[in-house]
């Protein structure tokens, strides 16, 4: 090859290697600047993050997905329900009980009771007479709401409401508090001996049953149960043949009464879930029972 022939030919595969380099860098350059301005993280950052983790949907429900539900570790089924009598006998003597609403409120629900994850257990609906809207239930199937609340919802809001607190029988919320109680062993060997309505042990349990009552102790859930039982009580209502969104509304209207005028409020709101966080959760699980 002669000389000015092969330094041709190099200046030219120079200016090739030049050019490459040039344009490696206008495209790192115009790469980089396409990343700040949509605020991610520079191409190594994102190489180094998996795809199903660059977009997450929290689930407010994860947690109880996968639960199952038994009187395993708390109170066997046949003590619950001597308990859940005891107790129903302490709540006549606090509360007045009522037959106006009764039927309506027996009808929705046992519909919810046949259709939840506990239903071979006797569910038994009591109205009490109270200008408070609330709600509660019992360990051995009793749940309560007043004809306040009966006059402030219609067919699917009263069973979201008779749903949620199937759902707090279903998980065993009550018998679970108990069982954390100082009073658990005297209270499972009395329930243990009880043979009747009547006697020293019967006297006994209903004095130590109607100071739980007076003060609330197995009526009053954690947050955390509360979502529980939201969870198990929307999954139920259309399996109920109730719509769901029935929930929503319901915790609309409990919402705008809170603004109004909370006292009349009773322990539907007591330690809950913000009202606004339980109605997205609820949009959430209905969005996701009809996509599946």
């Amino acid at each position: 090859m002669k000389p000015a022939q092969y330094r041709r030919e190099a200046r030219a595969v120079l200016l090739i290697c030049f050019a490459f380099c040039i344009l490696s860098l206008a495209a790192h350059h115009i790469q980089s600047l396409t990343v700040r301005a949509h605020g991610a993280p520079r191409n190594d950052s994102l190489r180094s993050q998996p795809l199903s983790t660059a977009v997450q949907f929290a689930d407010p429900y994860s947690d109880f997905r996968n639960a199952r539900y038994s009187n395993a570790g708390l109170l066997n089924e046949r003590d619950e329900i001597k308990l859940g009598t005891q107790l129903h006998r302490e709540v006549t003597k606090k509360f007045n009980l009522t037959d106006a609403g009764l039927e309506r409120t027996e009808r929705i629900g046992q519909r919810c009771a046949k259709a939840s994850l506990r239903p071979g257990l006797l569910y038994k609906f009591h109205v009490i007479q109270s200008r408070q809207i609330n709600a509660f239930s019992l360990p051995g199937g009793h749940i309560y709401v007043t004809t306040a609340l009966l006059r402030l919802a219609n067919e699917n809001e009263l069973a979201s409401v008779l749903a949620h607190e199937v759902g707090h029988i279903v998980a065993r919320h009550s018998l679970k508090t108990l069982k954390a109680s100082q009073e658990y062993d005297d209270i499972a060997k009395q329930l243990g001996e009880l043979t009747g309505v009547a006697g020293d042990v019967a006297r006994d349990l209903g004095v130590g049953l109607g100071r739980m009552i007076g003060a609330g102790f197995l009526t009053v859930h954690s947050r955390d149960e509360e979502r529980e039982a939201d969870f198990l009580g929307v999954r139920t209502m259309p399996r109920a043949g109730f719509d769901p969104l029935g929930m929503v509304t319901m915790f609309q209207k409990l919402q705008r009464i809170e603004a109004e005028d909370s006292s009349l409020l009773g322990s539907l709101f007591s330690d809950h879930p913000d009202a606004g966080e339980r109605i997205e959760n609820t949009r959430y699980e209905i969005a996701r029972m009809k996509r599946r």
